[in-house]
């Protein structure tokens, strides 16, 4: 997990995402999340000030989460900042809720590396 100054939690996670704009439609991987936004690893050629649908594969997820819309924030060759603009509510609560399973996975795991580095 990243901590900075940021307002919102944000998780590193590796999820596969398929990105569409006005001239584009491609591939990438989410490489971190958080409720306003993620980034995106990706090799389309996204441009601060592009707009952008996205469709998350979460794993144990019946169907992608969805982003109606989003704005990318920054850019660089390979990686972009995006900014969820518009999410259905029942997306915006499986979004809340994978953050949190990520979290507690997280904590249970740094957890046990905890017991073993204490049993060794």
């Amino acid at each position: 997990m990243d901590t900075d100054l940021r307002s919102s939690t944000r998780v590193t996670v590796t999820y596969p995402v398929r990105l569409s704009g006005d001239s584009m439609i491609g591939q990438g991987t989410v490489v971190n999340l958080s409720a306003p936004g993620c980034a995106i690893e990706t090799t389309l050629p996204v441009r601060p000030g592009d707009y952008l649908e996205l469709h998350v594969m979460a794993p144990d997820q019946a169907r992608p989460l969805n982003v109606g819309l989003a704005k990318v924030r920054w850019a660089t060759e390979q990686k972009a900042g995006v900014e969820f603009i518009r999410v259905r509510r029942d997306d915006q609560s499986r979004l809340q809720r994978l953050i949190g399973q990520v979290l507690e996975e997280s904590a249970i795991g740094s957890e046990r590396d905890r017991q073993e580095l204490t049993a060794a």
